[in-house]
């Protein structure tokens, strides 16, 4: 079977981009291992920025519309010792993701995408100068296409196939996921009523809301296994005076937390969304960080097959420049910041929110002098010293990341050097697991 794209991965990376290309009139079959039914079950629930509509050109959710549950417009956040209410102005969407997913479906087949399920990728196939050029099913079906874009999730099952010098095939471990985990329950005081999401960032724990009237999700998310994020929600309900409740029923999940592939593609190839690792450092998000970098892919992979021609890395480098020197760039910034951010104490953490120091409301001016804010805190004895070490190391390196990653090569030529340089930033980052001292 003959195909321009074919897209591995239905989920809301993959079936986003593909109507991105059916819309340009690019002949595209995404597949997927999970039956229709069963698509991306592992959530019910997931939190969609109301602005993200706008910007990626999907239509609004709305009361009535089966995947909407509900609006609020404000988050808060608290510091370790809950105290310093921080507010943060976002209209969001509390929406159901298999159905979110159903409608992108839905849409992206009246642009004549083609949908198949229960089909797993099994390997690439290649032309006779090793360039790819389509896929081969469990089921030993072939599939040509011009493009293969590795929409597979976490598990990244085609771009881990690749052995190419461009985009790196690496597993994303225990170390680099965050295992979610999601307590949906119902309040026993019913005059408590959760409106909105509250987040206690040193302890990656949150209370949100969700579809029932009375009740709340509490969440928590943490590096390296199921088993020790359940360790850090009993430190945080612990720590955090929650409203009582009764458990209804756990959702678990895993998301991406490391940097990005350093290129996202090569000769026929694209990552996209999970597979790609991106995801919002500062809290995991991963729809609207991958349709950011979806919405001009589409652009330029519609550029690069026009007229039939295959899309080369050449043609498609662009796709890299444009995200990793924006978006990629500010998140590998944070990314390295907040390995500082919360290798500390809970007594650090609540000096840091009393001074606005990463931690702010959307009207709270930050310190004139983040260095100045700090070492005012370490001599009144309100902040470590080693805690005032490691942020400013963190911040440092973060900086030094971004102006690397506003760099990144125009062509693929440059990219070598560019590659060594920041192999060398990362590995004195470090990462998010590096913190964890309780496992």
């Amino acid at each position: 079977m003959n195909y321009d794209v074919v897209i591995v991965g239905a989920c809301t990376a993959g079936t986003y981009f593909s109507n991105l290309l059916g819309m340009a009139g690019l002949k595209v079959l995404v597949i997927d291992r999970d039956t229709e039914e069963n698509l991306s079950k592992r959530l019910d629930i997931v939190h969609f920025t109301a602005d993200s509509y706008a910007q990626f050109g999907v239509e609004p959710a709305k009361p009535g519309d089966e995947d909407y549950v509900r609006t609020f417009e404000v988050c808060y956040s608290k510091s370790a010792l809950n105290q310093h209410l921080k507010t943060n102005y976002l209209k969001v969407d509390v929406l159901h993701l298999p159905l979110f997913i159903k409608k992108l479906r839905k849409r992206a087949v009246e642009n004549q995408v083609e949908f198949r399920f229960g089909v797993c990728f099994d390997e690439l196939l290649y032309d006779d100068h090793r360039r790819i050029c389509g896929i081969r099913t469990t089921d030993g079906e072939e599939i040509y296409a011009r493009l293969v874009v590795d929409a597979s999730g976490i598990s990244a099952v085609v771009r881990r196939k690749l052995d190419d010098p461009y985009v790196e095939n690496f597993e994303t471990g225990p170390r680099d996921k965050f295992y979610v985990l999601l307590k949906y329950v119902e309040l026993l005081d019913k005059s408590i009523k959760i409106e909105a999401s509250t987040g206690w960032p040193y302890y990656k724990g949150w209370i949100a809301p969700q579809h029932h009237e009375g009740g709340a999700i509490v969440g928590v998310g943490a590096n390296l296994s199921f088993d020790y994020a359940r360790k850090c929600m009993a430190k945080f309900e612990n720590a955090i005076p929650l409203p009582e409740y009764r458990l209804q029923y756990e959702e678990a999940a895993c998301t991406p937390y490391r940097r990005p592939p350093f290129s996202f593609v090569t000769d026929g190839f694209l990552v996209i969304g999970d597979a790609a690792c991106l995801t919002k450092p500062i809290n995991g998000e991963g729809i609207p960080s991958a349709w950011v970098q979806c919405t001009p892919a589409a652009q330029v992979v519609i550029e690069a097959m026009a007229d039939g021609k295959y899309p080369t890395r050449e043609a498609l480098w662009k796709i890299n420049t444009l995200y990793q020197r924006g978006e990629g760039a500010a998140y590998a910034n944070e990314r390295a910041m907040l390995i500082g951010a919360v290798d500390m104490s809970p007594r650090d953490n609540d000096y840091m929110f009393s001074q606005g120091i990463v931690f702010r409301s959307d009207d709270e001016p930050g310190p004139d002098n983040l260095v100045v804010a700090l070492l005012k805190g370490v001599l009144k004895g309100e902040f470590s010293l080693a805690a005032f070490a490691a942020l400013v190391k963190a911040v440092l390196k973060g900086m030094m990341l971004e102006k690397h990653y506003k760099n990144y090569p125009e062509a693929p030529e440059g990219y070598p050097a560019w590659e060594r340089k920041a192999l060398k930033l990362w590995a004195k980052a470090g990462s998010m697991a590096d913190t964890v001292k309780d496992a």
